[in-house]
């Protein structure tokens, strides 16, 4: 089966997600095809687009809408998969052009907003990556599937002969004016409790004191295996477990120490705002962890064993490329 991926490139896990998705249906034995809209960073041209070629993953970017009809009447993909907002208008043009079905995926919320609703109604099936995403396209239930975004856990592994537990800590992220506040906060529990400055991956400097700024990392598997505990969200938290660390949940505010009681909680997810603690409670967990080595061993373990159980990116791909076909055979539903 061929398979038209069309994403925007940004350096977010929506991007990351769309590059481990073709890796994946292309391990399967599929023949996917990303055409990149937008280009919003210059390393795609430095690390991103090298790894695609090396990978032998087919891409093109930058095409007009006739540009890319041209390139499907070509190739003859038979589904269409739009991973962008910006790009379901794309999808339902070369839907209708072509005559084959497509795809979108909803990568957060927002997506009950009328402008998505002709884009919605046209598409042959939704893919929510989370529950609370499906519930606000409750209109659609009848096409949407939920499935949540995944990572190699072959790659993003724990480091070997590992046994003690790791201690250092990492925030990783993007940043934007309101995940400042949460970023200053672990900066001070960090200076208070641990005393080295704290290491920040992302994609700008936010010159706080007492931290030590990195670029952000095309490949963030060994810095996540020299890190033992690791502020982050969304994807990135998923690669961290998946790496056996302890996880600060926490984007715009702090959700707590993902754990076996965090994720049993019915409005758990990976987006880091939801509020659930205050901000004092992360200082009082990170103290907690470290002076506790066999609860953060014991964490440590878990993470890895949930991540290998509950995120597997070959799982994901399975279950999208699931979809795939019921959509191609004009099923409503997948068998």
């Amino acid at each position: 089966m061929k398979v038209l991926l069309l994403s925007d490139f940004f350096l977010s896990g929506q991007t990351t997600h769309v590059l481990e998705l073709a890796k994946q249906l292309q391990k399967m034995r599929m023949l996917p095809h990303i055409a990149f809209g937008t280009i919003h960073s210059r390393l795609f041209w430095s690390d991103y687009a090298p790894t695609l070629v090396k990978n032998g993953i087919s891409f093109s970017h930058g095409l007009n809408i006739q540009g890319l009809t041209i390139q499907c009447r070509l190739w003859k993909p038979n589904v269409i998969h739009a991973q962008s907002s910006t790009l379901f208008q794309n999808a339902q043009v070369l839907s209708s052009r072509l005559n084959i079905p497509y795809v979108v995926t909803c990568h957060g919320l927002g997506f009950g907003q009328a402008r998505f609703r002709r884009y919605l109604d046209s598409a042959s099936a939704i893919i929510a990556i989370g529950p609370k995403v499906a519930a606000e396209l409750s209109a659609y239930s009848h096409k949407t599937h939920i499935i949540p975004n995944g990572i190699d856990t072959d790659v993003f592994t724990p480091p070997p002969g590992q046994k003690g537990p790791r201690k250092a800590l990492l925030y990783v992220g993007r940043l934007e004016k309101r995940r400042l506040e949460p970023l200053k906060y672990l900066v001070e529990a960090n200076a208070a409790i641990v005393g080295t400055p704290l290491k920040i991956i992302s994609n700008w400097n936010p010159n706080l004191p007492g931290t030590k700024y990195i670029p952000w990392q095309v490949n963030l598997v060994p810095h996540l295996q020299q890190s033992g505990l690791v502020a982050a969200c969304g994807r990135t938290a998923r690669e961290a477990l998946s790496c056996g660390n302890a996880v600060f949940l926490m984007q715009q505010a702090y959700d707590g120490l993902i754990s076996p009681q965090l994720v049993k909680q019915d409005d758990f997810d990976f987006s880091g705002n939801l509020e659930r603690f205050d901000l004092a409670d992360l200082k009082y967990d990170l103290h907690t962890l470290l002076h506790r080595p066999h609860r953060l061993k014991k964490l440590q373990n878990w993470g890895r064993s949930y991540a290998v159980t509950n995120l597997s990116s070959e799982e994901m791909a399975k279950k999208t490329a699931a979809v795939y076909k019921a959509v191609v055979q004009g099923l409503s539903r997948i068998p």
